[in-house]
């Protein structure tokens, strides 16, 4: 602006002519160079957002009695928490069934009625919980996001409304997604289911990605090869720590080498990655679950929710009322995805006066104490943590190597298809999804 002397001497550029490009400058620097993760996998979407607490809970049987209490409850209205979409009395479709018919109304429904579904959910990066998965008590349950699900989804996950802060760049998981699965807060459209259909069939990738790929490393690329890599390169905190400024322009992007070698040695550790932080639910046929290094030390007290948590960096144990668990590294304790202190967070939600706000009566229905379940599930944690530090190193290496060589640009792919940007219109019959 300093070196303008005249308006007449202002040059102009066309605005991009996608419907949800950034109306803000290109920055400069490499970065922007590389193929933009919103062009790679076209269609993204919200995760479910359900405008309401209760429905989703840390096991079944707290859900099952928080069901039980809501057609037992002699005000519907206030135990559901009616919003202006979801109200007792709203006559909604089903969400799994084929013919989408419509269900009882909330204030209709018999006493002894039962919920659609119960089903595991992605609540908060590495952190599942259980969701009542029902049209009648969720606003946003996001159909075409469960029309998708099958043994070999895959849903990615970042932050575009916040620039991305310390972690990974990228998380996942097996299950359907919160809307504020990524870091608990700031939630938008920032789900990537990896497949357009409940048969694995068509992935969400650029349409000529995988020819184009399969081009220079002469050799084909398949679309889990793709996932494994792009896994591999942004979930780690050096890919965000070196781009940090970059990051600032909420765009993520990702350096796509031209070197096969480089390629299948990131996508060796991106697989293992995948595995790790979907809890083993997926690329379970390439891959073996690490030998614990975490272990129960001493059980947490089963007869009521546990109080306080703490960590003691000298003797590399967290301590849940009187339990303990070790060896734990203080990068395990400390990890974070954009400021989500992923463990402190996951032992919040399980604790007596859980963290969160309460949306109903409701939601005073918890766990009448720690189980085995959440003891073997926190040790999978704190186990799946320490194996991803120990391949942070690594990453960080490979991220080197590919930064030094030969990276594709973002204009070497056509422009992508409007209609790829789009839900899926058809889905199959969905199979059960009860737990």
């Amino acid at each position: 602006l300093e070196s303008l002397r005249s308006f007449a001497g202002l040059g102009f550029k066309d605005c991009p002519d996608e419907w949800d490009a950034p109306f803000k400058p290109t920055g400069g620097s490499e970065y922007f160079f590389w193929p933009l993760l919103t062009d790679l996998m076209p269609w993204q979407h919200s995760g479910v957002q359900a405008k309401r607490t209760w429905p989703i809970g840390a096991t079944v049987e707290v859900l099952r009695e928080r069901w039980r209490q809501l057609l037992a409850a002699s005000d519907r209205s206030t135990a559901l928490k009616e919003t202006r979409d979801r109200k007792t009395t709203s006559r909604v479709d089903a969400l799994f069934a084929p013919s989408a018919e419509e269900l009882t109304s909330i204030a209709r429904l018999d006493r002894d009625a039962q919920p659609e579904t119960i089903v595991r959910y992605g609540y908060r990066s590495f952190d599942r919980h259980y969701l009542i998965a029902d049209n009648r008590i969720a606003d946003y349950l996001r159909p075409d996001l469960w029309h998708t699900v099958s043994a070999s989804q895959l849903f990615f996950a970042s932050q575009f409304s916040q620039p991305l802060g310390s972690g990974p760049a990228l998380t996942t998981c097996a299950e359907v997604p919160d809307l504020d699965f990524f870091r608990g807060s700031y939630g938008a459209k920032n789900i990537f289911p990896f497949y357009r259909d409940a048969e694995a069939k068509y992935a969400n990738l650029h349409p000529e990605l995988l020819s184009i790929l399969a081009a220079y490393h002469g050799q084909p690329v398949s679309p889990e090869d793709f996932a494994a890599y792009l896994y591999g390169i942004l979930a780690q905190p050096a890919f965000t720590e070196r781009f940090h400024g970059e990051l600032a322009s909420r765009e993520l992007r990702l350096p796509l080498t031209r070197d096969a070698a480089l390629f299948q040695s990131v996508a060796v550790i991106g697989r293992e990655l995948l595995y790790l932080h979907t809890y083993g639910e997926r690329f379970a046929a390439d891959q073996t679950w690490p030998p614990p290094t975490v272990k129960c030390l001493k059980a947490v007290p089963a007869g009521q929710l546990p109080e306080n948590f703490n960590y003691d960096g000298v003797a590399r144990v967290i301590r849940v009322d009187s339990g303990e668990f070790g060896p734990v590294d203080v990068g395990v304790w400390e990890y974070e995805v954009s400021g989500l202190k992923v463990v402190q967070s996951w032992l919040g939600y399980r604790m007596r006066n859980r963290k969160g706000k309460k949306s109903s009566p409701l939601d005073d229905i918890t766990p009448t104490g720690w189980n085995s379940d959440y003891t073997s599930e926190f040790l999978r944690l704190l186990n799946l943590l320490t194996r991803t530090l120990a391949l942070h190193p690594r990453q960080a290496e490979l991220l080197d190597d590919i930064l030094c060589g030969s990276l594709f640009d973002a204009d070497e792919l056509p422009p992508v298809p409007p209609q790829w940007r789009k839900a899926p219109t058809t889905h199959a019959a969905q199979g059960s999804l009860d737990v």
